[in-house]
């Protein structure tokens, strides 16, 4: 897949996202980033969808049923008659849904880490996919849910301690996050109980979820999400078989510090395996965010890109990622400034009118267009600090 358009769904206006190796997704609250998201899993991954449902019973006699049960309770109503969707150009329509249609080849290739993925661990480490609320909980919570329990069933054997797992995260990446987020904790399963709880080790202590700090509550289905497409392969999640990466607001919780290290594993995510571990492949990573730490990046990568000495500008990487030094990571980046890094605003035209997509993978701050000056409205704020004390604070002085 290379291209997204959406016309007249919900929130969206017209949406036509060009993808790269890591797309990155901005706008306000409501304007149609999870939808969009949505439903490119959703044309992707349709035939693997509705075999879920069918798996756990669910009817999926009717189109509007199977709308409901993937997006939530009442949100069929969004794809209207005029509704069009298009995935390199080739449309995607209801008919695909249709229960006539052959269903063979059943394949997800869409691993989608939703921005409510804290309620995979509340009560446990994750959530069968039948037992989540049928009619609110949309289709990508619930997947990533069951995801999550079968990896911890079936896909670790009898560890018990899910952080720091060797097997999952290259050394400096582990211990970066042991530095931002846990601080020397552990997070385990709590041998006490049946029903793969989750606990936080800290010396002696052994602490719930909910009184976690928000940073680990956010970070650990993350993490766990990680897990699930990195390390040894495994067959019960064939991970083989994904190619995009979906994560919603990734920041969620966490100090900048700790966001740069989530950056690291996302380029590793890109990259993929070299060794004789894990999938060789690398895959499509598409966040949506509000955190301009993301932005930042993306910036600085494509700038970056156009250093015509190739040993200059790794160096330059490795100073932005600030890993220096380390030939692990130094093995893992060889080749990631040719992958293609962009960024797409989605907004309303006005108060009243629908949302749409602007390109503004070039982030130029000089550009007339304050969407893309202004990176989406995340920075608007810091020029007009500057501007109020240039032309007060500093006159006034």
């Amino acid at each position: 897949m290379r291209n997204l358009k959406i016309r007249n769904l919900g929130p969206i206006g017209e949406a036509d996202i060009q993808f790269g190796d890591l797309t990155i997704l901005i706008g306000p609250q409501a304007s149609g980033k999870t939808i969009a998201l949505e439903t490119m899993k959703l044309a992707l991954d349709y035939k693997s969808i509705i075999d879920v449902l069918n798996k756990n019973n669910y009817r999926t006699g009717k189109v509007e049923n199977i709308l409901n049960l993937y997006y939530g309770a009442g949100m069929s109503t969004m794809w209207q008659d005029d509704t069009t969707i298009e995935v390199d150009n080739t449309p995607f329509t209801k008919a695909f849904l249709d229960p006539s249609v052959d269903k063979v080849g059943a394949i997800e290739t869409v691993f989608y880490i939703p921005a409510q993925r804290v309620t995979s661990i509340i009560d446990k480490a994750g959530l069968s996919f039948r037992l989540y609320n049928d009619k609110d909980t949309p289709f990508v919570n619930r997947i990533f849910g069951d995801t999550i329990q079968r990896f911890i069933q079936n896909g670790i054997g009898q560890q018990t301690v899910l952080f720091p797992m060797k097997t999952r995260l290259k050394g400096l990446v582990r211990q970066r996050f042991d530095n931002s987020i846990y601080h020397g904790a552990r997070v385990e399963l709590d041998e006490e109980s049946q029903d793969y709880r989750l606990i936080l080790k800290v010396g002696e202590s052994k602490l719930p979820t909910m009184v976690w700090s928000s940073g680990q509550r956010e970070f650990t289905p993350l993490l766990l999400g990680v897990y699930c497409l990195t390390g040894p392969p495994q067959n019960v999640l064939r991970s083989r078989y994904y190619k995009y990466v979906v994560i919603e607001e990734p920041e969620m919780g966490l100090h900048p510090s700790a966001i740069q290290d989530v950056l690291l594993q996302i380029l590793e995510l890109m990259q993929g395996e070299k060794g004789s571990k894990g999938p060789k492949h690398g895959y499509k990573v598409i966040i949506s965010t509000h955190s301009p730490l993301f932005l930042d990046f993306a910036w600085a990568f494509n700038k970056i890109k156009g250093i015509h000495d190739e040993q200059v500008k790794y160096r330059a990487l490795h100073r932005l990622m600030g890993t220096e030094g380390n030939q692990p990571i130094a093995n893992m980046l060889e080749g990631v400034l040719d992958k293609d890094v962009r960024t797409y605003y989605i907004g309303k035209r006005d108060q009243q009118g629908l949302s749409y997509t602007k390109d503004i993978t070039s982030l130029d701050v000089w550009s007339d267009d304050p969407i893309i000056g202004e990176w989406g409205g995340m920075t608007s704020f810091a020029t007009r600090a500057t501007d109020v004390l240039s032309s007060n604070v500093l006159n006034y002085d």
